[in-house]
């Protein structure tokens, strides 16, 4: 039986990761559970999902800026409180809090999880590399799951790492539920949805692994071809006066528009005509599974990892190669203006139901309450 858990991460800014955390603590506290969500940092912008947390829920902002600096007050926090579990997220986060529960000597449950592939994540080389698959080569397998996001995250994980202990799992991410399909209905306003017009939305960071730089590229010349296409691209982050500088060179200024970060982009999907992720690497796209939930037609890169399991190896949408310009363009005109994918709904709905909250938090649960 679960009474208290805490759910650990760097902070609460916009990405997929934090979102993902902030749901599963949602949904476990309005089980009756006792949940603390514990962060680094909120200033700024990395508390852009504050306003998501259940009030329910105790924050803990330890307000010490880098995740390194969190250690001793985490061992505090751990040895004043009896946490039936703890559930890390990220792995620079996961390092840390497997250290501070050993220094703390805590008796909770460890979950760790990884949510992106390290293979393309990591940017570290040399000794930097070295220490890093070291410190998780030491503190993982104290955990007692590590849960990764997707198949391929898993298989890239044990891979990169060198990692031989059996407590792998691959859980996806609840990235669908009744709150979900609400927030599709919500109306939205915007110049480019006229009738005239077919929009192209993305919704992501404004960083280099979304590659949004691409899809600006493959949407010139889809637009070239069909004046009537329109481009949004709803997020932020550090590459924004990048792409702002591409569109302007490509002369699309007046036919994509980047509005920046909403905390609802699912109420642009019924009106757009087509969804495109064009990352060049990712864990669990939850954005493209609720693309993919709401009917809305879809394509995507076959990053590592994630799409290729959403899409069910094309059943679902179409697939394209990593910074594959002409060929994200071409996939595009298709999938607007010819290609039509047919599936059987009951079949869609059976692969839908494995990223629904209700199937991921017993998973979840189960793995919390379970032996070792």
């Amino acid at each position: 039986m679960l009474n208290k858990v805490m759910f650990f991460l760097p902070t609460l800014g916009g990405g997929g990761a934090e979102r993902t955390v902030i749901q599963l603590a949602n949904n476990f506290v309005q089980r009756g559970v006792q949940v603390d969500v514990a962060v680094c940092d909120l200033s700024g912008a990395k508390s852009k999902l504050l306003a998501e947390v259940d009030p329910k829920i105790e924050l803990v902002n330890f307000d010490c800026g880098r995740v390194a600096s969190v250690l001793m007050p985490l061992k505090q926090r751990l040895q004043a409180h009896d946490y039936d579990c703890i559930i890390a997220t990220q792995t620079h986060s996961n390092i840390v809090c497997a250290l501070a529960k050993k220094l703390a000597r805590s008796q909770a449950k460890l979950i760790l999880r990884e949510v992106s592939t390290p293979s393309k994540n990591m940017k570290l080389q040399g000794l930097s590399k070295f220490i890093l698959k070291t410190l998780v080569n030491f503190t993982y397998p104290a955990a007692d799951h590590v849960v990764c996001v997707s198949n391929g995250v898993l298989d890239d994980f044990r891979e990169y790492y060198a990692y031989p202990k059996a407590n792998l799992v691959t859980i996806y991410n609840p990235v669908i539920d009744d709150a979900y399909f609400e927030k599709l209905k919500v109306p939205v306003a915007h110049r480019f949805f006229q009738p005239e017009h077919k929009v192209v939305l993305a919704v992501g960071r404004l960083t280099e692994a979304k590659n949004f730089a691409c899809l600006i590229r493959a949407f010139a010349q889809c637009h070239a071809k069909h004046p009537e296409t329109r481009l949004i691209i709803l997020g932020e982050g550090e590459l924004r006066g990048e792409l702002e500088q591409l569109v302007h060179d490509l002369g699309l200024s007046d036919v994509v528009d980047l509005p920046g970060f909403d905390s609802n982009p699912y109420a642009y999907f019924k009106y757009a005509e087509l969804f495109v992720l064009s990352s060049n690497w990712e864990g669990l796209p939850g954005v493209l599974i609720q693309a993919l939930a709401s009917k809305i037609k879809v394509v995507s890169t076959n990053c590592p990892s994630g799409p290729l399991e959403i899409l069910a190896n094309s059943k679902f949408g179409l697939l394209v190669e990593c910074d594959d310009v002409d060929g994200l363009a071409s996939a595009m005109q298709h999938a607007i203006f010819q290609h039509v994918i047919n599936f059987n709904a009951q079949e869609f709905e059976q692969h839908c139901q494995q990223f629904h909250k209700t199937a991921v938090l017993q998973r979840y649960a189960s793995l919390m309450e379970s032996s070792s």
